[in-house]
This record gives structure tokens, sequence and C-alpha cells, in this order.
């Protein structure tokens, strides 16, 4: 199949009948994640922008079965979207958690892992900046709390990357992905 259009990733996204808050979430970080990307193509890297949203919307969709049976977030997901025809989208669906940030095996590297998952520090229930999105995450899950919080340093090194590629000012980058949320929203 390879990299599914906005269509079939949408049918996938509804095959698996995820609660609200799920889709919320995953419509806001393909947003995200698609803007990141097209600002990525601007500066002069080659990347598919396709693919970049389409492992956004696609990425938590192991969420409920890794919560409900203790597996691990996005590596059933990866294995799914690879047994679809889909393994274009795996290794930035797999390397995506926060965890991931202080994993050397599954840290992101490449443009889409790097945006899906800078896409994904911003986006809760609403659009954050990394440091309020890893409390958020902290507060809701506070036996991860030293763990996220070590994730913070590595997270906001992956966003100075993404805005030096782009040649915008951290500020002027997060206004450009906070706009794409809201769009949206």
């Amino acid at each position: 199949m390879a990299v599914p259009d906005r269509e079939r990733a949408e049918a996938i996204l509804r095959s698996y009948q995820l609660p609200e808050g799920i889709l919320v979430h995953s419509h806001g970080v393909a947003r995200v994640a698609a803007e990141a990307a097209r600002l990525v193509v601007a500066a002069g890297v080659a990347l598919d922008v396709a693919l970049v949203e389409a492992a956004a919307l696609l990425h938590d969709i192991d969420k409920p079965r890794v919560r409900a049976r203790g597996e691990e977030h996005g590596i059933v997901a990866a294995r799914w979207l690879t047994e679809l025809g889909c393994e274009e989208l795996a290794v930035p669906v797999a390397s995506h958690p926060v965890t991931c940030l202080l994993d050397d095996a599954r840290f992101p590297i490449g443009w889409p892992s790097v945006i899906v998952s800078v896409a994904d520090r911003h986006v809760a229930q609403v659009y954050l900046d990394t440091d309020a999105r890893i409390d958020e995450m902290a507060e809701r899950h506070p036996e991860y709390r030293d763990e996220l919080n070590a994730a913070r340093r590595p997270a906001h090194a992956l966003e100075r990357e993404l805005a030096e590629v782009t040649g915008l000012a951290g500020p002027d980058l997060e206004a450009r992905l906070r706009a794409a949320w809201e769009a949206g929203a």
C-alpha cells in the first residue's frame, strides 16, 4: 500500500474505534506535524509530507490496547501499520513516545520521526508548549514523572533542531505550529 492518502489514513484511524480524546489529540498532532513538515520542505529538505501527516494521525492507534495489556506504546501500532502494508509509517510511529527521547534504540532519527515526536510534545486536547505538555503528562502519570522530566532536554533539542532547519526562531516556529493546530480546532 505504501503511504496511505488522507482518506485511507482516516479510515484506518476510524477502524480502531478510539475514544474521542485520542481522536482529538491525533487530529491535532497531524495538523501540527503536517505544518512542520511543510516548513522543512520549504527550507529545501526532501521530505514526504503525506507520510509525516499519516504517521502523526495514526501514532496512537495502539494506546487503548497497550494501556490494558502493558505492552510497549508505539511498537504495537508500528507492527499493526506494517501488517496493513503501511511500513513507511512504522519508524515515526514507533519512535514518537516521550520515553523514546531517553532510549538510544528508539530515539527519533530522521525528519518524519523528529516531526511526529515534536508535534506530539505540543498537543494534548489543546496546544501546549513543550514544558506544559510534559507537565500535563506528569500530572496524569505521576509514576513516570522522573522519566518525563528527564525527557525535557532532548525534547527541547529536537525542537531547536527543527527551528534551525526551518530558519525560524523558536517563538516563530511555535507560532506557526500553534496556528496549524488552531486552524482545525
